[in-house]
């Protein structure tokens, strides 16, 4: 089944301690998400992020997703194992299962990014 979403159609909801997030695009089978919300087979999720200036998301990992932030708007810092990196406009960060993150916006504007999650299958180690 095609299915054709905008995010301004979404609910959202508060994640990761301070973001607004819409989740556009679940995997087939998420909790409580009908079937044109969750078509996705071979990702788990396609998210719109938004975080206040100043705000800081919590500091986790996945045992077993590898995630892509792409930054649409504004810029900040992403911690990852515990190295903290520069992000802006433009750039892409892929974040192997097992990595800890966390997105930082230090700055006084809202940054916006895209969250593209993909299960992984553990490594057993």
């Amino acid at each position: 089944m095609t299915v054709i979403r905008n995010w301004k159609d979404v609910v959202p909801y508060i994640g990761h301690d301070f973001a607004i997030i819409w989740p556009i695009f679940r995997s087939v089978g998420w909790p409580n998400r009908p079937a044109d919300e969750s078509p996705l087979l071979g990702m788990d999720g396609i998210t719109l992020h938004r975080m206040q200036g100043g705000q800081t998301g919590d500091y986790h990992d996945h045992a077993a997703q590898e995630q892509v932030y792409y930054i649409l708007r504004g810029n900040g810092q992403m911690k990852l194992d515990g190295e903290i990196f520069d992000v802006k406009e433009g750039d892409a960060i892929h974040i192997p299962a097992k990595v800890m993150h966390q997105f930082i916006n230090n700055s006084d504007d809202w940054c916006e990014h895209l969250l593209i999650t993909a299960d992984v299958p553990e490594s057993g180690s």
